[in-house]
């Protein structure tokens, strides 16, 4: 007799173990799916989405300097960093310098011209044991273009009239 309800009172905790679990699994996947989102549109598309709890560096429209802060909170019209409360009306421009995105090419492209202009190089010093003058400018061309593309960086999303910062969450 003891037996089975020691085997019995085993198969209630167990099932409530995994029913707590599946709860406690919910909770955390609810309350993650609802966090607010700054994010930043181009032509109806989404490049970059900021967190609330990530450091932001940005530009206001009445200022000439960028402030950089910690989000504190996003809320439908406004973000606050500290007891400073911004309005996406207001901002100007917002530095993705140190953020992955999609909408930016031109440091990863210049990246890859200056690798390839390299490797022109070497691939045709390995196989001809000198560089041949056609294929040292056309690799000289490529790394030069790549530097000055680094130069040229575009990681400065500027607000205007394509691309837009709107708040998305609950």
């Amino acid at each position: 007799m003891f037996a089975i309800i020691f085997s019995f009172s085993v198969t209630l905790i167990t099932g409530m173990k995994i029913l707590i679990f599946f709860f406690v699994a919910l909770l955390l996947y609810s309350t993650g799916n609802a966090q607010k989102q700054l994010a930043l549109v181009k032509q109806n598309k989404i490049i970059v989405r900021i967190t609330e709890g990530e450091f932001i560096r940005f530009k206001r429209k009445d200022r000439d300097h960028f402030t950089r802060g910690f989000i504190g909170g996003i809320h439908q019209d406004y973000f606050r960093i500290g007891e400073d409360t911004t309005y996406l009306y207001d901002v100007a421009a917002i530095d993705l310098r140190n953020r992955p995105n999609s909408g930016f090419k031109v440091r990863q492209t210049g990246i890859m011209l200056i690798v390839t202009g390299v490797a022109v190089v070497l691939i045709d010093a390995f196989n001809s044991h000198s560089v041949d003058s056609g294929v040292a400018t056309v690799s000289g061309s490529l790394i030069a273009t790549g530097i000055f593309m680094q130069f040229v960086n575009n990681d400065i999303f500027k607000i205007g009239r394509k691309k837009k910062i709107i708040t998305m969450g609950r």
